[in-house]
């Protein structure tokens, strides 16, 4: 559009061509320096700062909720140790948090790393509680019928409880592991004084390996 218009003044104007071009030449270093002036000047920094203030504040805020409903369904089928996962995971949620906002936010270096991989983690075990719910509700059906049918039936509905069972134990395993690599990572983090040795510290490579593994399980995390 601004070439057409060029194009169109200077024919309207019948003026030099070569002050014409010097002319276009001219805008168009002025319109490529936007950006770099943007840059370089540190808005553009700002504006990925403010962003992840932002996308944090507002994911802290959905998973919170999330949780606190996974905890009431879980109460609600007495899954005991399910609701104190929910709480550890609450306080763990709340923890990382207040990390966030006072140590990295803001800041020109802030270790993505640890970031990325805490919160994937994070969601990966309010998606486990999420999971325990459902195995619940399906024990609860499944010992609902019990005491009925013949012989065969009986032995297939307790097949059916074993199995869900072993379902609901294993999530509830894997949670406490990963719980485990958010604490000892949140201690290491926490003790650190420098940005350059978030990188570098002895448990990060755990909690990474653990959240490309809850990023490739088929959870939405």
């Amino acid at each position: 559009m601004s070439v057409l218009l060029l194009l169109v003044f200077f024919w309207w104007f019948q003026g030099d061509l070569l002050l014409t071009l010097g002319y276009g030449v001219l805008g168009l270093l002025a319109t490529l320096t936007v950006p770099l002036v943007y840059r370089f000047a540190g808005f553009t920094q700002a504006d990925e700062l403010e962003w992840l203030e932002n996308r944090e504040a507002q994911e802290h805020t959905d998973l919170q909720e999330r949780l606190r409903a996974t905890r009431t369904r879980l109460a609600d089928l007495d899954i005991d140790e399910g609701v104190r996962q929910a709480d550890m995971l609450s306080g763990i949620l709340n923890d990382y948090h207040s990390v966030v906002e006072t140590r990295f936010l803001g800041k020109k270096h802030s270790p993505l790393a640890y970031l990325a991989a805490a919160r994937s983690v994070q969601k990966h075990a309010v998606q486990n509680l999420t999971d325990v719910v459902a195995v619940g509700h399906s024990l609860s059906t499944i010992r609902k019928n019990d005491a009925l049918g013949d012989s065969a039936r009986l032995a297939n509905q307790a097949e059916l409880d074993d199995s869900q069972s072993e379902r609901m134990e294993s999530l509830l395993e894997e949670n406490r592991k990963l719980f485990d690599a958010l604490t000892d990572t949140a201690v290491e983090v926490a003790n650190i004084k420098s940005f350059s040795r978030y990188e570098r510290i002895d448990t990060l490579s755990r909690l990474v390996s653990l959240a490309e593994i809850a990023n490739n399980s088929g959870h939405s995390v």
